[in-house]
């Protein structure tokens, strides 16, 4: 069966099987050093958000793989709130009986078999990205080697310029290579202000501004002498507004699906900023679809139309530049999808937070008091998702959600406040616009 991160459609049923697959990518999942463990592992469990948007982001002809977690009476009593939630916010959801549900590890094998037993029952499986961990699923190797390509920053920083797109300025190097001089003369250009990337792993968690060489080698530490390491220009965030736009790449165009700004909280990425007053102009669309070009180029197509997110940077006078390209879905792109559906006016603001495990009902029923399309006030709540999974924090348990602000986002905080405690969704009360 084809397999591939393809552009949510009418136009073909898919099998939504998405888990923590950045950092197979490009190392071995056998081999990894304990922080690459630990930041896998949390990738593994924040996918459990995605696989609960893709219900309100699929059709009544789709079906979703799922954690089997979610079948426990304590996480499927919240599943079936959000199921109606959905229901109630939009034409068509992924039925319940569509649902398959799998173990959190070995999760595509799981899926794999599944498949198997149901031959022909979807035209394409949908995959959050090709990669190694879902291999036996795609069962294409050169599928495999394109993504390595087009997901890599190392071959985006060598090869965008050649296809005239604007990108910082950046030097590509082995760990071994740090303490060179042309390192340090990097360094000294810009002012000791530079962003270090590595390969693998999503949501910034490779990705730190480092102010010395000694800053950058602490930092890659743990890895040996052979890891590749990207050293770029820091744009100045006083100067420039960092921005994100999916592309949807089809044989016979390149589309822009949707225009996002980047929102963080202590350094992370948490959610993005969806708004009538996000736009790009016409000279930056032309920048953007170039990038559509270079992916199509580099082999990363499909008759569907296969997603693909840029993250940018537009200065003050106009100038653009483009610092990533990620070759699959994109966490943006969910609530986006979601917004498009219940054609949504106001200023939307998703972000990923966390909520004690006690408090899950308090918050749920928040959501159903505030649902935006019911509720009318200065805000209203989409909810995007939910984890299944407990995560420990100086001895208390609490679970990730993902859920949109609309409207008034002070409004939404102190009502949140005021209701819940500063206890639930933390992260919210840090969003700054």
């Amino acid at each position: 069966m084809k397999a591939g991160s393809f552009f949510p459609s009418l136009k073909y049923s898919s099998l939504f099987a998405m888990a923590g697959d950045d950092c197979s990518l490009f190392f071995d999942l056998e081999n990894l050093t304990e922080k690459q463990k630990e930041d896998h592992l949390t990738n593994v469990e924040l996918t459990a958000m995605l696989q609960i948007a893709l219900t309100c982001i699929g059709n009544s002809h789709d079906h979703l793989a799922v954690y089997d977690a979610y079948k426990s009476p304590e996480w499927n009593r919240i599943l079936l709130r959000y199921h109606d939630f959905y229901k109630r916010l939009v034409d068509q959801v992924i039925p319940l009986e569509n649902y398959s549900y799998h173990p959190k590890f070995n999760f595509y094998d799981s899926v794999a078999k599944y498949v198997n037993q149901n031959k022909g029952f979807v035209d394409v499986v949908n995959l959050y990205m090709t990669s190694g961990s879902n291999a036996v699923i795609h069962k294409n190797e050169e599928l495999l080697r394109i993504n390595r390509n087009v997901n890599s920053k190392k071959h985006f920083a060598e090869n965008a310029p050649s296809f005239g797109i604007p990108t910082p300025d950046t030097m590509v190097v082995n760990k071994s290579e740090l303490e060179s001089k042309k390192v340090s003369d990097f360094f000294l250009k810009y002012n000791n202000k530079i962003i270090l990337k590595l390969l693998g792993l999503a949501g910034s968690r490779n990705v730190a501004a480092v102010n010395s060489v000694r800053e950058a080698s602490l930092y890659v530490d743990e890895y040996d002498d052979r890891m590749i390491i990207l050293l770029q220009e820091k744009l100045d965030l006083e100067n420039f507004t960092e921005m994100t736009v999916d592309l949807c790449i089809s044989d016979e165009d390149i589309k822009i699906a949707n225009t996002r700004k980047i929102l963080f909280a202590d350094g992370l990425w948490v959610g993005n900023l969806i708004s009538e007053s996000v736009k790009v102009s016409p000279e930056h669309k032309e920048i953007l679809i170039k990038v559509g070009e270079y992916a199509r180029y580099h082999g990363y197509v499909s008759p569907e139309g296969s997603n693909c997110g840029i993250d940018f940077f537009i200065g003050k006078n106009g100038e653009i530049s483009i610092t990533e390209i990620n070759a699959r879905w994109t966490g943006g792109l969910f609530p986006a999808e979601i917004l498009a559906q219940i054609n949504n006016k106001r200023d939307a603001i998703p972000f990923f937070d966390i909520v004690p495990i006690e408090k899950k009902d308090l918050y749920v029923d928040f959501i159903d008091k505030y649902l935006v399309g019911e509720f009318e006030g200065d805000f209203a709540i989409l909810p995007i998702g939910f984890g299944c999974f407990p995560v420990p924090i100086e001895g208390r348990d609490y679970f990730y959600t993902w859920q949109a602000a609309i409207g008034d986002l002070n409004a939404f905080k102190q009502k949140k406040n005021s209701e819940l405690g500063n206890d639930v969704m933390p992260t919210s009360d840090k969003i700054v616009l």
